[in-house]
């Protein structure tokens, strides 16, 4: 409970919340009704992400005992040292431009259940990211072609701040982050030097869109120029017009049939889209609500756009190398083994599918002891967890408001157990014939309600 007296986390306001949780200690019964009625969506009375309070950064060791904060001067465009069986040798300087090849393999060397020579002529991202984007491509910055129209957000974890801004040359609306150059520094093996703790890599993001945007892959926003002036470096992308699914989802109609039928087009494209990276041989590692946003289309459909690739990476394995935020890691990150990679963002896109569904997380935090509702699926399995829970500001239960197809698709995307879970349909499973996908779940196919 040490997280629930945390001054961070009283600041945002959440006194009407901690007290209850507090005198509820060791009673499951009561804490989960309380979660589950009165007030607003929980969506909106905790942060998503609140450093240090769920994942405090220690210390990451290899399999070799080597601590991640090691980093010499001579090793800083290396891959991170928390990768098992992870590339290290340098990236080609540009990849095939194909848009119809899309990558299966992982990082070289990794554990597959494909051999690896048979995939070899598929397109992998390149093993360093941030090597797809040269720093001496920057261009000055110019106040005068670009206007602001409003602040979007506050990037914290950049030290930054994200401004929509209107580009007279092109005539078009953009997305412009704005970090301080003595943050972000001139390019990646600078910033790594200077940060040599921070897990969060810009340069990373900045090539990782490059090199989606020359695949031509469909669900990542358009880099359009970085450029720099004396005090800031400007990040210029396409501007999704909609926000992120965050803020989207609290909006609408209420859990249930109707907002499957809302939800399922975007699902399918989610899927699609870390399918996609996967078989590119990229990691998220930090997808959640606020990392996926929406794009209005000229039919006015929607159009899904991954973003945040900060904390990608080309290596499959890791251990000891904890990523994303706290209601989204998957429960084997918090073990002293080796995990996939794949397996735990097919875990965190599960939890964001739940969320937007249901207008609510599923559970605050998935470490051992952090939130009782997630003791509760760990306990009882995630069937029960569903007949138990109620809606928020309803006295419905999420058992009787969701459709049984997906209620099968959310079990075996959440499944505890890595072994169990359904995969995303990448390449690399094609060998293992028994291991099931999200595909052929019939929610993905038939639609919501059917099946």
């Amino acid at each position: 409970q040490g997280w629930l007296k945390d001054p961070r986390f009283l600041s945002w306001h959440l006194y009407p919340v901690v007290p209850a949780c507090l005198a509820l200690e060791g009673r499951l019964q009561p804490c989960m009704d309380y979660f589950a009625v009165g007030g607003r969506p929980l969506l909106s009375r905790f942060p998503p992400y609140i450093p240090g309070s769920f994942s405090p950064k220690l210390p990451e060791r290899s399999s070799t005992g080597q601590s991640n904060l090691d980093v010499r001067p001579g090793e800083a465009s290396a891959p991170e040292s928390t990768a098992l069986g992870g590339a290290t040798s340098s990236a080609p300087s540009d990849a095939p431009e194909s848009a119809s090849a899309v990558a299966s393999a992982g990082a070289a060397g990794e554990v597959s259940t494909v051999d690896n020579a048979a995939l070899a002529h598929e397109v992998r991202a390149p093993p360093a990211l941030h090597t797809r984007f040269d720093p001496k491509e920057v261009s000055p910055w110019e106040p005068c072609r670009f206007e602001t129209i409003r602040k979007l957000q506050d990037a914290t974890r950049n030290r930054g701040q994200v401004h929509l801004m209107h580009d007279i040359a092109e005539d078009r609306l953009v997305a412009v982050k704005q970090m301080p150059n003595r943050w972000i520094r001139s390019c990646h093996s600078d910033f790594v030097i200077e940060h040599p703790a921070e897990t969060e890599m810009p340069w990373q993001d900045v090539g990782c869109v490059h090199f989606l945007n020359s695949m031509g892959f469909p669900y990542a926003c358009s880099l359009l120029g970085v450029y720099r002036d004396d005090s800031s470096t400007y990040v210029v992308t396409s501007f999704a017009s909609e926000g992120d699914l965050f803020s989207w989802c609290e909006v609408g109609v209420a859990p249930g049939p109707e907002r499957e039928v809302v939800v399922h087009p975007l699902a399918r494209q989610m899927v699609e889209g870390m399918q996609q990276l996967h078989d590119f041989s990229i990691v998220h590692r930090d997808l959640s609500l606020e990392n996926v946003l929406l794009s209005k289309l000229e039919d006015d459909s929607l159009r899904i756009r991954i973003i945040d690739f900060s904390m990608a990476s080309t290596s499959r394995r890791f251990r000891n190398c904890v990523r994303g935020k706290a209601s989204y890691q998957a429960p084997e990150l918090h073990t002293d083994g080796d995990y996939d990679a794949f397996l735990s963002d097919a875990f965190s896109l599960g939890v964001t599918l739940y969320a937007v569904l249901l207008k609510d997380y599923p559970w605050l935090s998935t470490r051992p002891g952090g939130c009782k509702c997630f003791e509760y699926v760990r306990k009882h399995g995630f069937r029960s967890y569903l007949a138990k829970r109620k809606l928020r500001n309803s006295s419905a239960r999420v058992a009787d408001v969701m459709s049984e197809p997906l209620k099968q698709l959310l079990e075996g995307m959440l499944a505890l157990d890595p072994a169990d879970r359904l995969t995303l349909g990448e390449r690399v499973w094609a060998a293992d014939s028994g291991r099931r996908s999200v595909w052929d779940e019939a929610w993905m196919h038939d639609g919501p309600g059917r099946g």
